[in-house]
């Protein structure tokens, strides 16, 4: 915890070595592995992460601690040590960086093309599952936005930050993304070199993610 609030601080100095950040996580994340598992290594994350999290990723490496956590949680549920949800790192590294769902859905785009996660179609899957849970979780915040029913979308709606036809148009613009992204990860799902009783549920939540964003687009034009 030390270590990780000093790299905070020198992260403004622009003093902080990548790999010390990288080495530094590591250490702690294999710590809260040994001492509670999964689930104490994301508490972790989320406890610490939020904690030194200003913006960026100088101090908080995604790619790594995503990778570090999947693989981890594929291990144990494996090796049946441990089980795990496919929302729980997830969660986690969404919490750790304050809600900035397309930072961590980035994360995980960069880590589906690296030779880790290509050479393993489980750990693609596990992968896949956690991108479900993060679309998921978008698609959740848009739509309690357009309610005012989350903090933020009530704050805009009592401030009239912006038009209804302005608000329309920003959920829209974002229904889209997530409809075009759960299309895409549905090509992935069907891809892997799994039997295809392991990757139909995964494939099914994208499709039924993609049809209600599209008869959510459908309600709202009336």
């Amino acid at each position: 915890m030390i270590c990780l609030e000093m790299l905070y601080f020198a992260s403004y100095s622009g003093d902080t070595d990548s790999s010390i950040v990288r080495d530094t996580w590591a250490r702690f994340t294999d710590h809260a592995l040994s001492k509670g598992g999964i689930a104490e290594a994301c508490s972790a994350l989320t406890r610490i992460g939020s904690h030194v999290y200003s913006g960026d990723d100088a101090v908080l490496p995604l790619d790594t601690l995503c990778l570090h956590l999947e693989k981890a949680a594929l291990d144990q549920m494996v090796s049946g040590a441990e089980t795990v949800g496919d929302e729980d790192v997830a969660r986690a590294l969404l919490a750790a960086c304050k809600g900035s769902v397309e930072l961590v859905l980035n994360t995980y785009d960069q880590l589906l093309t690296t030779a880790a996660v290509l050479l393993s179609p489980t750990l693609k899957l596990r992968l896949l599952r956690s991108v479900l849970v993060v679309l998921g979780e978008w698609a959740g915040s848009v739509s309690a936005c357009r309610m005012g029913s989350s903090p933020i979308g009530a704050s805009l709606v009592l401030r009239g930050t912006f038009s209804l036809d302005q608000r329309t148009a920003i959920n829209h613009g974002i229904r889209d993304k997530i409809t075009s992204a759960a299309n895409r990860y549905m090509t992935e799902v069907t891809r892997l070199a799994l039997p295809q009783s392991q990757t139909e549920s995964v494939y099914s939540g994208f499709k039924e993610l993609e049809l209600s964003l599209s008869t959510s687009f459908s309600y709202d034009r009336f």
